[in-house]
């Protein structure tokens, strides 16, 4: 008879998850999904108009460099966002991932020692995984929520941060280091070309394999995949270990883009990457998203904020206008949460 429960429970959470998947990817009529794409085209359109040498060979690839560090740092929150949690302490792993690479390849701050470049890279990963993990238990086994687990993590991460490098920043670091960040490879962007590699691996592992569907199961009903067999903790430890991770690597990727290790590199980089997801039409309340709403996103942030930019609109400006757009898309997120 259990067993037969069992299997009834499997039916149902297949049939859960698969809805979910499916409203996440294949949804293509609802506002929330082409509001974006649409909103993406007509400023690209506008800006192409109105802003001097906006749609051009040199500013195409700057709008890319400028949300690549986002961009990664957007895709590892999707994940978590996904599952229905939140990770607020993604600028401070960011910054603190930086240090501890710029510091590991030169021996600064005092570590009387240096590893090789790869070495370095490595070390600032793990990191920032731990860091994730450190989340994740957090809220997955000690029950606290994401949202006050994070942010004590952050403040953790803040502290440690100024502890390490007693807030002096870390120039003379090795060219192989920086080459992440300002290298080319056939006249792109090394910055750029990474932050595309990381998305389509993201978009495989969230679109076609087992554990992407099990978070859109568990964002949809954390219950119901508790109760089909979906070991919902696991998921939530590796989901918030993908986000440390990936912001552990656009830490590095700073890192090359401004050529020095910096303890306030982080600062007002927390909300841009979540915004980005959000323009993109994924669900704050989980279930609902994909990695081609969060590119849409970023994307749009960033063509608005270089459009702006170019027509000499000052920061106060930019912030003006990436607000109304976020309130906009968090209005029309709620909404369709509703129906």
């Amino acid at each position: 008879m259990e067993s037969k429960k069992s299997g009834i429970a499997s039916t149902q959470m297949n049939q859960l998850s698969t809805l979910h998947f499916t409203k996440g990817l294949k949804n293509k009529i609802d506002i929330v999904t082409l509001g974006p794409i649409l909103g993406l085209v007509a400023i690209t359109i506008i800006f192409s108009i109105i802003a001097p040498n906006f749609f051009s060979l040199e500013n195409i690839p700057n709008i890319l460099r400028q949300v690549s560090v986002i961009g990664v740092m957007a895709i590892g929150i999707t994940f978590v966002i996904i599952l229905g949690e939140i990770d607020l302490s993604i600028a401070s792993t960011m910054a603190i991932s930086g240090l501890v690479a710029g510091a590991l390849s030169i021996g600064g701050y005092g570590l009387g020692f240096e590893l090789p470049v790869i070495f370095a890279i490595a070390g600032a990963l793990v990191v920032g995984t731990v860091f994730g993990i450190i989340s994740g238990i957090a809220n997955a086994k000690l029950k606290i929520p994401s949202f006050i687990a994070t942010i004590a993590m952050m403040y953790i991460i803040d502290g440690i941060a100024l502890w390490f490098s007693g807030a002096q920043p870390l120039y003379g670091l090795p060219n192989s280091l920086q080459w992440f960040g300002s290298g080319k490879i056939f006249g792109l962007p090394v910055i750029v070309l990474v932050f595309a590699v990381v998305f389509i691996i993201s978009h495989i592992i969230l679109s076609r394999t087992a554990f992407g569907r099990n978070l859109y199961a568990i964002g949809g009903n954390e219950e119901a995949a508790r109760m089909s067999g979906i070991h919902v903790d696991r998921h939530k430890i590796a989901a918030l270990a993908i986000s440390g991770f990936l912001c552990a690597l656009a830490g590095i990727m700073m890192l090359g883009r401004i050529g020095s290790a910096q303890v306030t590199v982080g600062a007002g980089l927390m909300l841009p990457p979540i915004a980005g997801v959000i323009l993109g039409g994924t669900s704050l309340f989980g279930g609902v998203g994909s990695m081609w709403r969060t590119l849409v996103g970023v994307l749009l942030m960033g063509v608005l904020v270089n459009g702006l930019n170019l027509l000499g609109v000052g920061t106060d400006g930019q912030n003006l206008a990436t607000g109304i757009v976020l309130f906009v898309a968090l209005a029309l997120n709620v909404i369709d949460s509703r129906k």
